[in-house]
Formats: C-alpha cells, structure tokens, sequence
C-alpha cells in the first residue's frame, strides 16, 4: 500500500494568513472610524475654544488694569500679559471641557495670539487654538499600527468695540487700489482733485492700504487741511502729497502715520445686519397742501412712487428705511426732503446712490437702536464694488455715517459756494473733486459705536 503524505494543517495556515488580512480589515473600518470621529470631536473642540479665547481677550484688553504688553502670546521669552494668561487659561479651560485636557500624552492643547500659521499669521485681531490628538488603536495593533494622530486648528476673531475705524473722517476700505493713473493721477484709494481747499475738521483721513498710490492728488492746486490731531492714517507708506510737475511736498504740515494695521477684507468689515424693517409696509400720509409724511419700511423706490413726481414737501417719521433700488436724487426729485427726526436709509445690495439736487435735503441719523449713528447704510460685497456719487453741497444737510465700504464713492464741490458735508464717509475708494472749498465737519463721539466682536474664521 503506497503511503499518502497527510495534509492536515493546511487549512489552519491558510486561515491564520486570511485571519490577519481580515483583522487589517476590519481595524481599518473600526480605528479608522474612531480616528474620523475624535478628529470631528477635536475640531468642534478648537472651535469653541478659540471662541472662548477670544471672548477672553476682548474682556481682559478692555480693563485698564490688565496689561497687553508683550502683545505677543505665548511671548518667545519672560512673563505672559495679563490678557496673554486670560486668553490661554480661557482656551485651554474650554478645549478641556470637551475632553482635550492638554496631558501630553493623549493630546496637546496650544492657544496663541497671533496665530503662528495660516492665512492670519502675525495679526494680533486673532487667536488660534491647535489641538494635537492621540487614538489608540484596537484591531490596527495586529498590523503595527498602534495609534492614529490628529492635528486640527480654529481661528477666532477678535475685535474691541469703539468708533469706524477709529474716528477718521473719510475712510477707503480698498486694500489693493489699482494705480491705474499713477501717483496722483487717479486709481488710488483717496484721490484729491481740483482747485478746491479740502478742509476736515473732527477726524482724519484713512487709508487701507500699503499701494503708492494710496492717498494721492494732482498737484499742489489742492489745499489738504486737517485739523488736529487728524491727520492722513495708512497701512504702510503709501502718502502722496507732491506736484506732479514739479516734484516738490504740496501739504508738509498735514501729519502722516502709517504704522496702522490693515483691516482684512471682507473678515473684519463691519456690515450691520439687514433691519426687520425690510419686511414691513411702509406708508404715507397726507399732511395738508403739499406736506406728506413717509414712515419707516420696505421701500421699491424712495420715497414712494408718485410722491417724487409730484415734487412735494416729504417728512420722514424716525426711524430704519430700508430700499431695495438705487437712490437717484437730482434736479427736483422733491421740493424738500426733511429726516431731521432720526433716520438711516438702508439700501439693499446690488443699488448705489447718486445725490445732485437743487432742493434742500437734510438727514439725520438715528440716535438709537442698532442703527443709532448711521445715515445711510450700503450693503454689498467686495466681489461686486458699485459706484457712488454726491454733488453740490450747498442744498444737502446730512449728518451722520455714510457707510458704502463696497462703493467707489465721488465727492464733488459745488464751483460757486462752499460745499459743507457734517458726515463721516466710508467707502471702497474715494475721490474728492471741486473748484471751492469743501469742508467735511465730523464728531466721533456720534458717529456709530460698533460691540465688540467675536466670530470664527472659515
């Protein structure tokens, strides 16, 4: 009888084989899902603890007794501040709340201001929290992986409350002006033309810009006056004040200083919410004659359609006009336009506004609620700049803030009478024309005082 070799035990080596690519399997599915999960769990983690942080350094930044200084955080040598120490504690209390405890050998909690990577790299209007986790694995360990890594990070944004753009009077939020004519030759953030003598009086002019062309005019015809302690403010060297033909300083006594930050847009421009009155029926009433009184609401057009073509004496009722079209003012759109009640007119996105009348319009801003301070709000986008004019001066009495920050905005003095603007202007850029003296007057104190702000970044 021939003798047949057994082969038992074949089996038992194909399945131990089989056995570790199917524990390769399902180690994959099981700590991969663990690792996708404690990476969610992570993130929301640095979320809220960057917001936390944030929140702690407006409080602490504005108590007088607490110090900033180093502003650096955690500072590269010595003691931190005392809104280094609160914003840190406040991150790391926070991310240890959502089981991040910082313990070194799980996971890793930094907290710092200014972010030290990423796009805010070096800006001190933010914190960033980076959470490093450690996942132990299960099934992985029969292939040799015994822990999975996840590094996520948040950035928040951290802003004081206080006056626009701290008290200038005209402001060009355009971080990036073409120089499209050259220096003083048009394309730049504020260009100055003309004859005229541009006198401020209250706040100063600012610049959001490091391009030459930032704050320009043509030549040495343009008279610069700006009371102190205005003066023209920048984010970088980037002040124009010389006769293009014969290369010598047209205004050396108006005081430059461009050491300011540059606002990021559009993160940190301010754009107040839509009113609720955009979803309210506005009305308007007979007043005897050719008096009518308008009220606050949902406007097509502004003031109602027939009221205009009738040129009679509009008075506004106080309060938020919200308009969904463009503000096109000329001629004798009305003999009289009276919103010395309180009033902010809020122009939807995607319109402008053009103002060259020969009748007398005097606007007041609110002075309460959320739009207390603005005359008139544009809203808009960076992506879409729409183009913005005044003329004259000599029929227009507006005081309060003009906030287009996404409009070209013109300003152009009546040749025949000094033409007084009593506004704060701020817009995408700004040209200032005239053959007269224009003088903006402009007080801080009431102009619109913005909360502070907290908000994460995307």
């Amino acid at each position: 009888m021939k003798n047949i070799k057994s082969e038992r035990g074949q089996a038992l080596i194909i399945f131990a084989l089989a056995a570790i690519a199917l524990f390769g399997i399902v180690g994959l599915a099981i700590d991969g899902s663990a690792k996708f999960s404690d990476r969610r769990h992570a993130q929301n983690a640095a979320d809220t603890a960057a917001l936390a942080a944030a929140l702690a350094k407006v409080n602490t930044s504005m108590d007088p007794t607490k110090s900033n200084t180093p502003p650096e955080c955690p500072p590269s040598s010595g003691l931190p501040s005392d809104v280094c120490a609160a914003l840190i504690a406040a991150g790391k209390n926070q991310a240890g709340e959502n089981g991040y405890d910082n313990n070194l050998v799980q996971n890793t909690v930094e907290v710092f201001s200014p972010p030290i990577s990423g796009y805010y790299t070096g800006d001190n209007n933010y914190v960033q929290v980076i959470i490093t986790s450690h996942v132990n694995t299960t099934f992985s360990r029969v292939v040799g992986i015994e822990q999975t890594h996840n590094v996520v990070e948040a950035v928040a944004l951290t802003k004081e409350g206080g006056p626009l753009f701290d008290g200038a009077a005209l402001i060009s939020v355009d971080p990036s002006p073409n120089c499209s004519g050259g220096n003083g030759n048009g394309g730049g953030s504020v260009d100055v033309s003309g004859n005229s003598t541009v006198t401020l009086h209250g706040g100063g002019i600012f610049v959001n810009s490091s391009a030459s062309c930032g704050y320009s005019q043509t030549s040495c015809s343009v008279s610069l006056v700006i009371d102190p302690p205005g003066g023209i403010m920048s984010a970088g060297s980037n002040i124009y004040m010389k006769d293009n033909n014969t290369n010598t300083d047209c205004n050396p006594g108006v005081p430059t200083d461009t050491t300011h930050e540059q606002y990021v847009v559009p993160d940190e421009i301010y754009m107040p919410d839509e009113p609720i009155e955009c979803s309210q029926t506005a009305s308007a009433f007979p007043l005897g004659g050719q008096d009518w009184q308008i009220t606050p609401g949902y406007y097509l057009d502004f003031p109602q359609n027939g009221i205009i073509n009738n040129n009679r004496n509009i008075y506004m009722a106080p309060g938020v006009y919200c308009v969904d079209g463009p503000l096109d003012w000329h001629g004798g759109t009305f003999d009289l336009l009276d919103g010395t009640s309180g009033v902010t007119i809020y122009i939807k996105s995607g319109h402008d506004f053009k103002f060259n009348t020969n009748s007398p319009i005097m606007l007041n801003a609110s002075n309460s609620g959320d739009y207390e301070g603005f005359l008139i709000i544009l809203d808009g986008t960076h992506t879409s700049i729409e183009d913005c004019s005044i003329t004259g001066g000599d029929y227009l009495d507006m005081e309060g803030t003009i906030y287009a920050p996404y409009c070209d905005i013109t300003i152009n003095g009546n040749s025949t009478s000094n033409a007084d603007f009593n506004a704060q202007v701020i817009g995408w850029d700004l040209k200032v024309n005239g053959n007269n003296i224009i003088n903006f007057y402009y007080d801080p104190n009431s102009a619109p005082q913005i909360k502070r702000r907290i908000g994460l970044m995307k």
